[in-house]
């Protein structure tokens, strides 16, 4: 299984943008840490469909994944990674 750590970060009008490094295009937010991971699931899950899908052409393959060797951990302080 692949782990794709994701960053939490606060925004200034509150909420939390998620962001991962592994996966530029998997962008996300929500009001509480809880509803950013979860939202997080779904863009993840959806931008790695998009590289499936493009997959079929010459397009890059899909990210491996940096993993929690950083010491990303679910349930990481805000402001920190952790993995989805």
């Amino acid at each position: 299984m692949r782990a794709y750590p994701a960053i939490l970060t606060p925004d200034p009008d509150g909420g939390f943008t998620v962001t991962f490094r592994d996966v530029p295009e998997a962008i996300t937010e929500g009001d509480s840490r809880e509803e950013g991971l979860l939202r997080a699931e779904d863009a993840l899950e959806s931008a790695l469909a998009m590289y499936i899908a493009a997959k079929r052409g010459s397009a890059p393959a899909i990210p491996t994944g940096s993993g929690r060797g950083d010491g990303a951990t679910l349930g990481a302080r805000d402001g920190e990674n952790c993995a989805v």
